[in-house]
């Protein structure tokens, strides 16, 4: 009888001891499955529906520090905006050396230039032809516009300066030049010629055709790519036919 109770006793101790340990090995699959779920959300907070908007890309300065473009490309970035200068006399310290890597990397790039309120329109396109030269990548030219200055200028001065800009831009390049400014300022171009590079996290403005692109997010992730890196994230308006005719006509 002992024998008998002490095997009985032995069978439900092991049958207990697989069932934790069942238990356990279900704990732990579903706690990575859960943890692998919340890091993909993670990755892609903020990113506007892929089928939608296909086309990612990122804008990178000397604050971003070394890029490995390919690896970026790897990752789903299909174009990189690459700061040049700013104002009269600025010139980004990173350009040169990631405008060289890029090349390998096979992606369409851009470059952009910081307007500022406080230069001249001629000074600063002297800074960037001076600074870059020929080096401007295979899509259009940037004018980045943002709201630092308060007070800023009138929206008369503004318009004015950015469109003088622009026109100095256009005539020694003969590319076409977008403006890259929050809805506030995007209200100030409204001309056909005036194509805009919308910074906002809210959905762009549909009832505007003249919205090449999107910033959604100033420190978004790439998704997929495990890093800590925050980005400028940006989305082009358009699908992926639209987008090779894009990159083919330097953004006609």
């Amino acid at each position: 009888m002992q024998k008998s109770y002490q095997a009985k006793h032995a069978y439900h101790g092991h049958f207990m001891h697989q069932k934790i340990f069942l238990a356990i090995v279900v704990l732990i699959i579903f706690g990575t499955l859960f943890g692998l779920l919340l890091l993909n959300r993670w990755q892609k907070a903020g990113r506007p529906d892929t089928q939608e908007y296909p086309v990612l890309g990122v804008s990178l300065s000397q604050e971003d520090g070394y890029q490995d473009f390919r690896l970026l490309k790897k990752h789903g970035v299909d174009f990189v905006y690459l700061k040049a200068t700013q104002g009269a006399d600025y010139f980004d310290d990173n350009f040169l050396s990631n405008y060289w890597r890029i090349q390998g990397a096979q992606l369409p790039f851009g470059v952009y230039h910081y307007f500022s309120f406080t230069s001249s329109p001629q000074a600063q396109f002297d800074n960037f032809k001076t600074s870059i030269g020929q080096q401007i990548g295979n899509l259009p030219i940037v004018i980045q516009l943002n709201d630092y200055q308060n007070p800023h200028p009138t929206t008369k001065k503004i318009r004015q300066s950015v469109s003088q800009l622009r026109t100095l831009l256009v005539n020694y390049y003969q590319r076409k030049v977008i403006i890259q400014t929050t809805p506030t300022f995007a209200k100030i171009f409204n001309n056909p010629k005036d194509t805009v590079w919308l910074q906002s996290p809210k959905l762009p403005l549909h009832k505007r055709q003249d919205i090449d692109f999107w910033e959604y997010s100033q420190q978004g992730k790439i998704p997929s790519l495990a890093s800590t890196n925050l980005y400028h994230m940006s989305v082009f308006i358009g699908n992926e036919n639209h987008w090779q005719h894009y990159v083919q006509t330097g953004g006609y």
